[in-house]
């Protein structure tokens, strides 16, 4: 007797190379994503202080490099180096009758009269509060 062949084509999708696909891309999202860290490389100083809670909302971070370099941490400019009369200028399209927290990354390196200067300009905005942010200490 003469077995029967079908000539139907196999309707289904092999994923199993898929699955192996996306695998690997999750692998590679994963080893990468800590290096993603945006921001100025500044080294922060270690002291003994609480977490900050509710940190990204309403609050806006500018940063001091050891080199005494102003940086303002909004999406439009990262990375992009400025002195204080275009930071006091940007600043004021941002702050103005915005109740907004202030962070302060300084370096450890920093010269204290660069951050004090900061805060001298901050206070004529009034924001809401003025914060630095600090590591924590090594126990």
């Amino acid at each position: 007797m003469r077995a029967k062949h079908s000539n139907k084509y196999l309707s289904e999708i092999n994923v199993i190379p898929y699955v192996d696909i996306m695998l690997v891309l999750l692998l590679i999202f994963m080893v990468t994503a800590p290096f993603l860290i945006q921001g100025i490389n500044v080294d922060l100083p270690k002291v003994e202080s609480p977490a900050i809670e509710d940190f990204e909302n309403n609050s806006l971070t500018i940063s001091i490099d050891k080199a005494g370099n102003y940086y303002l941490e909004i999406d439009t400019f990262k990375n992009i180096s400025m002195d204080l009369s275009e930071l006091e200028f940007e600043l004021n399209k941002i702050i103005p009758n915005n109740k907004i927290e202030v962070f302060i990354r300084a370096d450890a390196r920093v010269i204290f009269n660069d951050v004090a200067v900061l805060m001298s300009s901050l206070q004529k905005f009034k924001p809401n509060s003025i914060n630095f942010l600090t590591n924590p200490q090594d126990d």
